[in-house]
């Protein structure tokens, strides 16, 4: 979409025709060299096609049309049609035939209900949060919550004030260049296409995520820049505040109000309590459209040890692997089973209880060194997505993976997690906040009570 953006701007705002020529051929050759490089890399570092896993695009145009969300990614809707055994093409066949579906289901008006609700799920906080919330810094042993996990709520509200500024400043700046026939500069024309692209994309075609809105935000601050440039800021204080000088104090008061009221009005969310797992550990994040599966041999046993620093844990194990035979037509049949788990604290020599999903019953794990024993109980080789393998990279070195003894190249998918009852965001945190803008507001009420010591205009020329 900002490679289109692009091509449209050296269309539009290209001096002559020769330039536009050798521009969009720079262009051209450009997209070109990276498309054909990336297959070159990609061969040289011995990358091979697997259609197993391969995904098709439809995948992510059916989520977007999810009637039941607001486009956005779905546990049960992402893997609908991923089971193994299937070809890229079937995948596509039947993604296809669920988007028809979805789409007879709406009418105009809640087709356009739902793209609305996909734009706002995804531009409405100004700062991601979906993704990147429960993330972890690592420590010498184990895992630590990071400052966007301790800190997201609050930096998501306190943002909004910015987020709000910069919209609204960027909207006038455009309306007012259309609405007095202004020329738009290049980069800027380049800049809106880009966002208008992007927006257009996510929003009408494919499934929406908060961070997704990132890719605007470069443009919408090119944009916002050249605001700021083009307004006189000093000027507007002067005009604005010739209005507001005489009823200062009164705004103050409504605008002290409003804030009160916002500050009680939201104040539950400092004693209201959720639940909250504070992970220990974390390894490794499973491939996003699965993987090439390990292989284990018939009663072979893998074992793991790791170690856990506080007590009251929940342990997950992806526990689920499965065997292959053939059948009259030679074709692969696959009969899903699960791995026969055992986990032991050899501090405490205790065996821990796992269930056949994998997990443990909850706050079971304590302190202490644990024995994490895989083993294939049956008469032939089985297959696990539960382990992966992650070939020459050799994590032995690094305290926080834990890979299985005697094969660095293989690790366990698994996450140890402590359970605990906290609030979305600390009376510290909230009370920082509201003082803050109640700051600013005091600083702006001064400003424009003493703007003319403040600001020394000259007065003939506004």
């Amino acid at each position: 979409m900002i490679i289109i953006a692009l091509l449209i701007t050296i269309v539009l705002m290209g001096q002559t025709l020769r330039q536009k020529f050798v521009q969009i051929s720079i262009l051209i050759a450009t997209v070109i060299v990276v498309y054909f490089g990336s297959s070159v890399i990609q061969t040289a570092q011995r990358y091979e096609r697997n259609n197993q896993v391969v995904t098709p695009a439809t995948r992510y145009i059916n989520m977007g049309l999810n009637p039941n969300t607001s486009g956005q990614i779905d546990g049960n809707d992402a893997w609908l049609y991923e089971q193994p055994g299937r070809t890229p093409k079937e995948k596509n066949r039947l993604y296809l035939s669920s988007i028809k579906r979805r789409l007879l289901n709406y009418s105009v008006g809640s087709l356009s209900e739902h793209f609305l609700k996909k734009a706002t799920y995804m531009y409405g906080t100004g700062l991601t949060i979906q993704d990147f919330f429960y993330w972890y810094a690592g420590n010498k042993n184990n895992l630590e919550e990071s400052i966007l996990d301790r800190f997201g709520v609050t930096l998501v509200n306190g943002f909004q004030f910015f987020y709000i500024l910069l919209s609204v400043m960027t909207f006038v700046f455009l309306w007012r260049h259309l609405k007095n026939k202004r020329s738009i500069p290049p980069v800027v024309l380049f800049s809106v296409l880009g966002v208008l692209g992007v927006c257009a994309f996510q929003v009408g075609l494919w499934e929406v995520r908060d961070r997704y809105s990132l890719l605007a935000v470069p443009f919408t601050v090119f944009i916002f820049s050249y605001a700021l440039a083009e307004l006189d800021i000093v000027g507007w204080i002067s005009r604005f505040g010739s209005v507001l000088k005489q009823d200062v104090i009164r705004y103050f008061i409504i605008s002290t109000g409003l804030l009160v009221f916002g500050y009680l009005s939201n104040y539950s969310l400092t004693t209201q309590l959720v639940e909250k797992n504070n992970v220990s550990i974390h390894q490794p994040y499973v491939a996003y459209a699965g993987q090439s599966d390990v292989k284990i041999k018939a009663h072979d046993k893998l074992k793991i040890t790791f170690d856990v620093e506080t007590t009251g844990n929940t342990g997950i194990f992806y526990n689920s692997a499965y065997s292959i035979s053939s059948d009259s037509k030679s074709q692969q049949v696959k009969k899903y089973l699960p791995l026969q788990i055992s986990l032991m604290n050899t501090t405490l020599h205790k065996s821990i209880e796992v269930d056949s999903n994998g997990n443990t019953k909850a706050n079971t794990m304590q302190k202490g060194k644990y024995v994490l024993t895989l083993t294939n109980p049956t008469n032939q080789a089985i297959y696990t997505q539960g382990i992966i393998d992650i070939g020459k990279a050799d994590f032995s070195f690094n305290s926080l993976y834990r890979s299985i003894s005697g094969h660095p190249e293989l690790m366990p998918v698994m996450t140890v997690a402590r359970s605990s009852q906290n609030t979305l965001v600390s009376k510290k945190q909230y009370n920082a906040m509201f003082t803050l803008l109640f700051v600013i507001l005091c600083i702006i009420t001064y400003m424009f009570r003493k703007k003319d010591k403040i600001l020394p205009l000259n007065k003939s020329k506004i």
